[in-house]
């Protein structure tokens, strides 16, 4: 403390810098993000802001569309028992959020597995198994390595990861006309013709699993039932969104009781499950746990109008459970049929088996074309409705969203004239009772039809309604991926179907003989027709029995019968087929070693993901260079297609700009020789299920490299260059010259940068003015693969003249040209907070610029600087005395300078004759050597000028005062940090506002 009391005259005053930046940022998964940098403050935040010169501020508005709400995983929770994860690609981290939700095959096996968090065990019924929610322990851990081994525990019978389900509303207009004849949606499904026979349901729950429903409503009040809130637990389920108060005034809206809309059931019990946040945000857990919720508190239909595009083994274990315990699921389809056209496939869970999915029609009564399609469709239904309002109102609706509610109320008045109907039976009754629109008989647009509630509720339910079909050419479509009901009649019978495959690949089919308590199961041939192996023709002698066939891609035909031909028993069953698609031609190709090697020329390729987590790598190896193009399209939106390239070595490139089923194109790749490795992917998620589709790869490749920047020959043909921007460009010929052209606004340092010389191969770079005068040269030296030149240019316009010692085009050379523009004789503060400052500081000759043309204003100012511009500014008497310093001789720089402020009482030494002058000083020493320096009294402060610089500190007078008069201030904190070095920046703004303070 006594060495600094002693050099306090070189003391730095403080400035203080509380600007904050916000720069925009991208995030390189479906999404922005923006990365604020915030600059230290600094204390010279009462200095006067000058204008603003030459000083922008980008600003970068990010707009989010709400057509498809999303509901994104929100995990928290208790913790549970430990559970596994399947592996993510090599190279591909997940985000820090993405957990696992893990299934043990027996719950008395789970067990702590090494490097697992387990997050919470989720509430579900035993039946369905115990699942766990896990992820890495530990932010650095190898995720690959991690899934791979819980992937091999043989405990576990699945892993997946959660992944997001949406929302599948879509926009529709307002209107205030409360009237029944808006209602054109309950004319087209006949509900007004059923009500006749039936318009109330309140022998059983409808649970309505979205974004709450507005408990108060008119129409809709006394049909709600108590139901839950699982977005803020214990809170009553009230829609603060508006889309669950739709859904449910067209399920039941309260009929004749003269106010507003009637909806297909008059009086109902609605359960109301908040799943969905206000802006329709959830996740596949809530999910699962709201259908579990509705069902095992009595539901017996579940509305579902939310979508993802990837399987999930974790909601199909729920679908299951709900099934089994006779509640019948219905969901939305979804709302991608223009957007994404053929890709748009069938959402999850509508896409289960056993769920009831529902597409959209239009007001005409035809399939309607923003409904997602797929072989998964049962039924359509109205897309345009007239429903109840948030806010007790009423409006417009449209979507698949609206149209799964429809067929849900003809569920429940099924239900009503028939109580004791199974699922699959009033599922099969609904179907009957279509009207065919599309295509004839069954299509992938509408199912088996337009819904027909008074059909429904009047028609009796045929055991085998695909009868006749004894016979290959009467064989009705069998639905993929779907649950029907069918009989067999007898010994005699023959029941045929057929089942187009999309690809190639194995059919499942599950048959499940709905026999009697005791009754034995009879045994059941089933034959694939056309399969020429030996296991064409296979027996089911189980009740509940599964059969597998490899099938090609197209139409395949199956046929049923029983064993026993002489039997006269009838025996009603359930089929359900399943599809996996056969690994492409280029596996096995999961791992970089085992990549596909492709010929360095122009193609396309087929693959497709035919296991969960599957990645395909390509390796290509190219003798000359070019340039490389990828476009990877998909089949499906439950592909979500991500690109990467790169050469061996180096660092992956990866190209996943767009969203699920969007087909992505990287930018033009220069190669030279060497090997080169792709790697696709599906990035809807770190871990993504087997997908039904096939991506298609295009490479476009260009051996012999061309000139973009051709015809450029002469200089009247120059290329224009942007400072900062690459430029690629080829010597075509021996004779070849290639001139850009550069315009300066103002004088500025100028870079000219040329890289990527082929080896052997010289070339040179030649400035030219506006007469063609030369400026500069720079050739490069033989074997090295670029050249710089640097000089100072003033405002004008300019030339660059390219030339090479031989021609080449298998590799692009680029040419950078840089500008730092020169502010006051600096290049580095032209965008600097105390660039003003020293700007000033530089016109009255208190600073002076260097060989560099840098001012390095955030560098610590030393002592012999601080001094110098003391001297410079003040301008003291000649000084009449010598002090000498043993660090400063006179052949110093600042010898003259210091010896003036030191004769002047400005500054002391160290003990032992010492200066310091490179020593950097700290900001309470800049503090008391302005003080000396402009002569301003101080006392000692009665208090604390700063919480860090307490009233009897030594420097605390000096910094009192500079406070008082508005000469430096502190931090945001209260603190003034009278330790910390000071900047250069900082000492010239003080010292400018102290100049202008002593001459007022």
């Amino acid at each position: 403390m006594n060495e600094k009391r002693s050099a306090i005259a070189n003391s730095i005053p403080s400035m203080q810098m509380s600007e904050l930046e916000t720069k925009p940022g991208r995030n390189a998964q479906a999404s922005f993000a923006a990365r604020a940098a915030r600059s230290e403050a600094s204390p010279a935040a009462a200095l006067p802001q000058p204008p603003l010169r030459r000083r922008g501020f980008a600003r970068l508005a990010l707009h989010a569309s709400l057509a498809a709400l999303l509901l994104w995983s929100a995990l928290a929770g208790e913790v549970g028992h430990p559970a596994p994860a399947s592996a993510a690609p090599a190279g591909v981290e997940p985000a820090a959020s993405q957990s696992w939700l893990v299934k043990w095959r027996d719950p008395a096996q789970a067990k702590p597995l090494p490097g697992t968090r387990v997050l919470r065990r989720l509430a579900q019924p035993a039946a369905a198994g115990a699942v766990d929610v896990v992820r890495p322990e530990g932010t650095g851990a190898d995720t690959s390595a991690w899934l791979l081994r819980l992937q091999q525990t043989p405990e576990i019978e699945y892993v997946e990861p959660l992944s997001p389900v949406e929302l599948l509303a879509s926009p529709s207009p307002a209107t205030n006309d409360p009237k029944l004849p808006l209602q054109h949606h309950l004319d087209q499904i006949e509900a007004k013709k059923a009500w006749n026979t039936v318009h109330d349901q309140t022998a059983l729950t409808i649970a309505v699993i979205d974004t709450g429903v507005d408990l108060d409503h008119p129409d809709l009040k006394d049909n709600l039932v108590p139901g839950t809130n699982l977005v803020s637990p214990g809170k009553p389920p009230e829609d603060d969104n508006g889309h669950g108060t739709s859904v449910a005034g067209v399920v039941a809206g309260e009929g004749n009781n003269r106010l507003g809309v009637a909806g297909i059931l008059w009086h109902a019990r609605i359960m109301p499950i908040k799943a969905l946040d206000a802006d329709g945000y959830g996740d596949e857990e809530r999910l699962g746990k709201a259908i579990v919720y509705a069902v095992d508190h009595g539901a017996r239909i579940v509305v579902l109008s939310v979508g993802l595009y990837r399987y999930s083994l974790y909601l199909k274990d729920i679908a299951d459970y709900a099934e089994s315990k006779g509640a019948l699921l219905v969901a939305a389809s979804g709302n991608d049929g223009v957007t994404l056209g053929s890709r748009a496939d069938v959402k999850f869970p509508a896409a289960y088996p056993t769920v009831v999915a529902v597409a959209g029609a239009d007001p005409d009564g035809n399939p309607e074309p923003r409904s997602n399609t797929g072989p998964e469709i049962d039924l359509a239904a109205p897309w345009h409705v007239y429903t109840t309002a948030i806010g007790g109102g009423y409006k417009a609706e449209e979507g698949t969203s609206m149209a799964a509610p429809q067929v849900a109320a003809a569920a429940a008045l099924v239900w009503a004239v028939h109580p004791d109907y199974k699922p699959y039976q009033v599922r099969a009754l609904l179907r009957q009772t279509a009207l065919d629109i599309g295509n004839p008989g069954f299509d992938t647009a509408s199912g088996y039809g337009l819904l027909q509630v008074d059909n429904a509720v009047t028609t009796a339910l045929k055991p085998d309604s695909y009868e006749p079909n004894n016979s290959k050419n009467a064989a009705p479509v069998f639905l993929l991926g779907k649950k029907i009901a069918a009989e067999l009649a007898g010994g005699a019978d023959k029941d045929w179907y057929s089942i187009d495959a999309p690809y190639d690949g194995v059919i499942s089919i599950q048959l499940q003989g709905l026999i009697g308590v005791g009754d034995e199961m009879p045994t059941v041939q089933m034959m694939h027709d056309g399969d020429t192996s030996s296991q064409r023709i296979k027996d089911a002698k189980l009740g509940n029995q599964t059969m597998q066939w490899n099938v090609k891609k197209g139409r395949n035909y199956f046929e049923l019968h029983l064993f026993d031909k002489t039997l006269s028993q009838h025996l009603p069953y359930l089929l359900t087929s399943t599809f996996e698609i056969a690994p492409d031609a280029y596996e096995v190709n999961d791992k970089q070693y085992q990549a596909f090697t492709l010929s360095p020329r122009s193609q396309q390729i087929t693959g497709n993901f035919h296991q969960t987590g599957d990645l395909d790598w390509y390796a290509i190896h190219f003798d000359t260079g070019g340039t490389v193009k990828l476009t990877m399209s998909v089949d499906s939106a439950r592909i979500d297609p991500s690109v990467g390239f790169q050469r061996q070595g180096e660092a992956m490139q990866e190209t996943d700009e767009k969203g699920d089923g969007e087909t992505e194109t990287t930018r033009s790749f220069n190669v030279t020789p060497g090997q080169y490795y792709i790697r696709v992917r599906n990035s809807m998620s770190a871990q993504a299920s087997m997908a039904i589709a096939e991506y298609h790869l295009k490479l476009e490749v260009i051996s012999k490299l061309t000139d973009p920047n051709e015809p450029n020959n002469k200089i009247y043909e120059a290329t224009g260059v942007s400072p900062g921007s690459s430029y690629w460009g080829v010597i075509g010929t021996a004779n070849d010259v290639d001139w850009y052209q550069l315009r300066l606004a103002s004088t500025s340092m100028t870079t000219v940068q040329l890289s990527g010389i082929p080896s052997g191969i010289r070339m040179k770079a030649e400035l030219y003015d506006k007469t063609q005068k030369l400026l500069a040269q720079q050739q490069s030296a033989p074997n090295e693969t670029g050249l710089t030149k640097e000089l100072k240019l003033g405002a004008g316009v300019y030339y660059i003249k390219v030339t090479a010692s031989a021609s080449f085009d298998r590799q692009y050379y680029k040419l950078k040209v840089q500008t730092d523009q020169l502010v006051a004789g600096f290049r580095d503060i032209e965008d600097h907070w105390a660039g003003d400052a020293i700007e000033a500081l530089s016109d009255l000759g208190v600073v002076a610029g260097s060989g560099s043309y840098r001012f390095y204003p955030d560098r610590s100012i030393t002592r012999a600087e601080a001094v110098s511009m003391l001297v410079r500014a003040v301008k003291p008497k000649a000084a009449s005395t010598v002090v000498g310093f043993i660090d400063v001789p006179r052949s110093h720089w600042a010898y003259g300078p210091i010896n003036s402020a030191a004769a002047s009482g400005w500054i002391g030494g160290y003990p032992g004759g010492f200066f310091g002058p490179n020593q950097s000083i700290d900001r309470e020493e800049m503090a008391v050597m302005l003080l000396r320096t402009f002569g301003l009294g101080s006392v000692r402060p009665v208090h604390a000028p700063f919480i860090d610089v307490a009233a009897d500190r030594w420097s605390a007078p000096a910094i009192q005062t500079m406070k008082q008069k508005d000469l430096l201030g502190g931090y945001e904190n209260g603190g003034f940090k009278p330790e910390a070095s000071a900047t250069r920046a900082e000492f010239a703004a003080v010292l400018l506002r102290t100049m202008h303070f002593t001459k007022s």
